[in-house]
């Protein structure tokens, strides 16, 4: 039997916070015991997307664990990441480990990357891609970490094409 849980914390997604998953998360029980077998989200490829493309529109400046989410959500190995944003490899490497910050202009390609690649697979996200060449990105203050809570949700996908299920996303500082 499965029944949708409520509020599910994901932290299996490479990000350095947990997702927050509202009605969307499945938790398949033993019907002979009563007990957990497993918990299942649906769609996982479009909440990476919407994840990836929600958090290159928020101002805060990426972290290096951000970067290497949104290349893995853009499917890109590090090498080819690299060279698409005209980077040594090495250097990509230092930012997803942690060992060299992300600067402004490669943070801003990084976030360009995403709602070019990504933003075609988020519906329910209204999306203007000029919004990324406008945005004033801050540093993240000290202990400030993000928190994304999504809803699985259905939306007009077209004129005459019927609702299809998207992810609906809201990021909290």
């Amino acid at each position: 039997m499965f029944r949708t849980i409520d509020r599910y914390e994901d932290t299996s997604l490479g990000l350095p916070y947990p997702v927050v998953l509202f009605d969307s998360a499945e938790e398949e029980i033993d019907d002979a015991t009563g007990e957990r077998i497993g918990i299942s989200v649906p769609h996982v490829e479009g909440l990476v997307a919407a994840i990836a493309v929600a958090r290159a529109l928020c101002p805060i400046q990426l972290e290096g664990a951000e970067v290497k989410f949104v290349r893995r959500a853009i499917g890109l190995s590090g090498k080819d990441f690299a060279e698409g944003l005209g980077l040594d490899p090495a250097t990509l490497s230092r930012w997803e480990n942690g060992k060299q910050e992300v600067g402004a202009w490669a943070d801003k390609q990084v976030r360009m990357a995403a709602v070019i690649s990504l933003g075609d697979h988020v519906p329910a996200l209204k999306l203007d891609q000029k919004a990324i060449v406008s945005l004033v990105i801050r540093p993240r203050l000290p202990g400030e970490t993000l928190l994304p809570e999504v809803r699985l949700v259905s939306v007009e996908s077209g004129p005459g094409d019927g609702d299809v299920e998207a992810w609906e996303l809201k990021l909290a500082a």
